[in-house]
C-alpha cells in the first residue's frame, strides 16, 4: 500500500536531491510514513485540519486541444505555472497538511468500443498521478475529484443526460479506482464538484436544488450513488475503506441542499462536500451591497459575524443529522486591498469550522487583485507560484489561519521571479521564412483584438508549416474565420515542444480545424493572430518550409528548472535527467542545462551548483 514503511515511492525532487547532497535523511517533509488504514470517516476527517487547492491548473476546461496533446499543455492552458514538487513543498512549510487537486477529465476521454466504456489518455493519467505524488510524498491529505465536467453541468437534467452523465462518470472513477487502488485513506475521491443545471428556469443555476418536486436532488442521489458503487466495487481494501465525498446540489452550503443529500445505503466511509464562500458581500460580491471591512455588514444590513456563526451553527447539526462529517471543499476572500480584515474574517471563520470539527480547503486560483481585471471577485491569489513564495497581501492571512491551529507556518520572503525580456536578436529567423505579420518589440496586443495575416492561402499545404512566435506564458491563438464571419475556428497546434516563445502549425492542424467546423478551405477567407487576454503579447507569424528548422530559444544557462532563477533545484534536475529521468527536463530546460555547449553532461551539474554558490 502507498506510504507503508520500506514501501514508499519517493518524489523524484527527493531522490535527487540524494544523489546531489550525498545526505544521509530527507527533510521532514519527504520522510517515509506509516500508512493511515483503519480510520472511520469522523477519524480521517479530524486529521485533515486546514487545505490548499491547486486551483486554475489540471482543470482547465474549453481549451480546444487535442486529447493527445502534451498534458502541460492542458495544466498551463489558463496561465498558470506547470504544477511541481517545490509548490507542494511550499504549501506544507506554510501550514497546510491536505491538498484538493481539482482536475477536468472530459478532454482526455476516449471512447473504447469493446468495452463500451471511455478510457483516460494515458499520459494525461500519469501526469495526474504525478501530482498527487508531490502532496502523498509529503506525508499530505489529497482530494482528488472531477472538476468542470461538461457532461454533469448541463443546460437541463433529464433521463438523456443522466445516462450519459453516468457512463463518463463511472468510466472516469472505475479507471481512477484502480490507478490509485493500493493508496491508503491519505487519498480521498470526490465524486463530483458543483453538479447542476444551467439553463433550466425553474432551478437556479447557483440556488438550492428546489423548484421541480425533487427531480434535481434524486439527479444528483442517483450520480452519487454510481460514483460509491464504482470505487467500492473495485475490489481493493484500500478502495473499501476510502473517504468519498458527496456534494449537493452546487454544493451549495445552503441547509435545504445539504438536507437533501442522500447516503447511500452500505456507503462506507463518505463525508459531504460542501463549497462556501461566506459572507458572500464580504468574500466576493461587487455590487453596491458589497462591504470589504470585517468586521462589518452588508449593504443589506446582515452581520458578518452572525452569518458565520448561524452557518456553522447548522453545518454542525447537519453532521449530527447526517451521521457523517462534512469538509468545505471551497473557501476564500477576494483580495480586494483589504488585508487586515481578510486576516480578521479568516480567524473567525476558521475558528468557528475548527468547533465544529469541519476541515476548510482554501481556493487559490492564483489570481491577484492586481491582474484580477474586471474580475475583482475572483482574486483568489495565495501561493506566488511561480517562485513558491506567498503574496504580501496573502501572507498575513495565511499566518492567521495558522494561528488558529497553534501552526508555526513558514512563509519565506516574497520575491518576485521576472523572465528573461524577448529579444528578436534572441531569435534566429531563417532565411527561408515568409513573413506574414510581425509587431516590434514591446508592442502588446490588446484584449479580443484580432489581427489579419494576409497571404496566408499560399502556404497552406504538407510543404509548410506556420511557426508562431509570441512572448507570454500563455501563447495567442491561431484561428480561421469564413466569409460569413459566423464561425471561429481556433487552430490546436500539435506542436507540443516546450521551447518558449514558439508555437507550430502544420497542414494537418489547419485542415482538422477547418474539418471540425463543417466549412472547406474555400469558405475560409480569414487567418488570424487573436489575444484573448491583454497578457498576451505577439510579434510574428511566418510560413515556414517543414524541412527548416525550428526557432531557438532565447536561452537563461543554469536555470534547467525555467523558473527564471538559478537555485540547487536546477541541480537536482539535472542530476535527475543524468539518471535517466528523461522526463526531468523540458525542452527549454535541456538548452539552459547545457551550459559548456557540449551536451548535458555532470560537467554541466557541477558548473550549475559553481553558480550557486557563487563560485562560476
Amino acid at each position: 500500500m502507498k506510504k507503508k514503511i520500506n514501501c514508499r515511492v519517493l518524489s523524484a525532487l527527493s531522490a535527487a536531491a540524494i544523489a546531489v547532497t550525498g545526505m544521509s535523511s530527507l527533510p521532514t517533509s519527504v520522510l517515509e510514513a506509516s500508512a493511515l488504514s483503519g480510520q472511520n470517516a469522523k477519524g480521517i476527517v479530524s486529521q485533515m485540519r486546514i487545505g490548499w487547492n491547486l486551483g486554475n491548473t489540471l482543470e482547465c476546461s474549453n481549451t480546444n486541444l487535442p486529447v493527445t496533446a502534451a498534458p502541460k499543455k492542458f495544466a498551463t492552458a489558463w496561465g498558470q505555472p506547470e504544477p511541481n514538487a517545490n509548490q507542494f513543498e511550499a504549501v506544507k512549510k506554510a501550514g497546510f497538511n491536505t491538498v484538493r487537486i481539482p482536475v477536468t477529465w472530459y478532454e482526455h476521454l476516449q471512447w473504447n468500443d469493446s468495452t463500451k466504456k471511455y478510457h483516460v489518455e494515458d499520459n494525461w493519467m500519469n501526469y495526474v498521478k504525478q501530482t498527487v505524488d508531490y502532496a502523498i510524498d509529503r506525508d499530505m491529505f489529497v482530494i482528488l475529484n472531477v472538476h468542470h465536467e461538461d457532461f454533469i453541468n448541463v443546460s437541463q437534467f433529464n433521463e438523456n443526460t443522466y445516462q450519459t452523465a453516468e457512463l463518463k462518470l463511472t468510466s472516469i472513477w472505475s479507471e481512477l479506482a484502480e490507478e490509485f487502488a493500493n493508496y491508503d485513506q491519505h487519498l480521498i475521491f470526490e465524486g463530483m464538484n458543483e453538479p447542476r443545471q444551467t439553463g433550466n428556469s425553474a432551478v437556479s443555476e447557483w440556488g438550492n436544488g428546489s423548484g421541480d418536486n425533487g427531480y434535481t436532488w434524486n439527479y444528483i442521489n442517483r450520480l452519487n450513488a454510481a460514483f460509491v458503487n464504482t470505487v467500492r466495487g473495485q475490489g481493493s481494501s484500500a478502495n473499501k475503506e476510502r473517504l468519498l465525498m458527496l456534494p449537493g446540489y452546487c454544493a451549495s452550503n445552503d441547509s435545504t441542499a445539504i438536507s437533501n443529500i442522500a447516503i447511500p445505503s452500505n456507503a462506507g466511509n463518505v463525508a459531504l462536500s460542501v463549497h462556501a464562500y461566506s459572507p458572500y458581500f464580504f468574500t466576493m460580491a461587487t455590487d453596491s451591497y458589497a462591504n470589504h471591512t470585517y468586521p462589518g455588514s452588508s449593504g443589506w444590513g446582515a452581520d458578518y459575524y452572525s452569518e458565520l456563526y448561524n452557518m456553522f451553527n447548522y453545518l454542525g447539526q447537519l453532521q449530527d443529522q447526517k451521521g457523517v462529517p462534512i469538509i468545505i471543499g471551497e473557501f476564500s476572500a477576494s483580495d480586494f486591498n483589504n488585508t487586515e480584515s481578510r486576516a480578521a474574517w479568516a480567524t473567525d471563520y476558521l475558528s468557528l469550522a475548527k468547533s465544529k470539527g469541519i476541515p476548510c480547503v482554501l481556493w487559490d486560483n492564483n489570481v491577484t487583485a492586481e491582474n484580477a481585471g474586471n474580475s475583482k471577485g475572483e482574486a483568489h491569489g495565495y501561493l506566488y507560484r511561480k517562485g513558491c513564495t506567498w503574496y504580501p497581501n496573502s501572507e498575513p492571512v495565511i499566518k492567521a489561519m495558522m494561528k488558529v491551529y497553534g501552526i508555526n507556518s513558514e512563509t519565506g520572503e516574497y520575491t518576485e521571479i521576472v523572465d528573461p525580456a524577448f529579444d528578436w536578436n534572441n531569435v534566429n529567423v531563417g532565411s527561408d521564412w515568409v513573413e506574414l505579420f510581425k509587431k516590434p518589440n514591446g508592442s502588446t496586443i490588446e484584449a479580443w483584438k484580432n489581427f489579419t495575416v494576409s497571404n496566408w492561402k499560399n502556404y497552406v499545404n504538407k510543404d509548410y508549416k506556420f511557426v508562431l512566435v509570441y512572448e507570454s506564458d500563455h501563447a495567442p491563438e491561431l484561428v480561421l474565420q469564413d466569409g460569413s464571419y459566423d464561425t471561429w475556428n481556433r487552430v490546436a497546434s500539435s506542436d507540443d515542444s516546450d521551447t518558449p516563445y514558439i508555437k507550430e502549425f502544420y497542414y494537418d492542424d489547419l485542415t482538422n480545424a477547418i474539418a471540425n467546423s463543417g466549412k472547406t478551405m474555400n469558405d475560409m477567407n480569414s487567418l488570424y493572430i487573436s489575444a484573448t487576454t491583454s497578457s498576451l503579447t505577439a510579434y510574428g507569424l511566418y510560413a515556414v518550409p517543414v524541412s527548416s528548422s525550428s526557432v531557438e530559444a532565447p536561452k537563461n544557462l543554469g536555470d534547467a528548472n525555467c523558473d527564471g532563477k538559478i537555485t540547487i533545484a536546477d541541480v537536482i534536475v539535472v542530476k535527475s535527467y543524468l539518471s535517466n529521468n528523461s522526463s526531468a527536463l523540458t525542452e527549454a530546460g535541456k538548452l539552459n542545462a547545457d551550459v559548456d555547449g557540449n551536451g548535458i553532461s555532470e560537467s554541466d551539474a557541477d558548473m550549475i551548483l559553481k553558480m550557486v554558490v557563487g563560485l562560476a
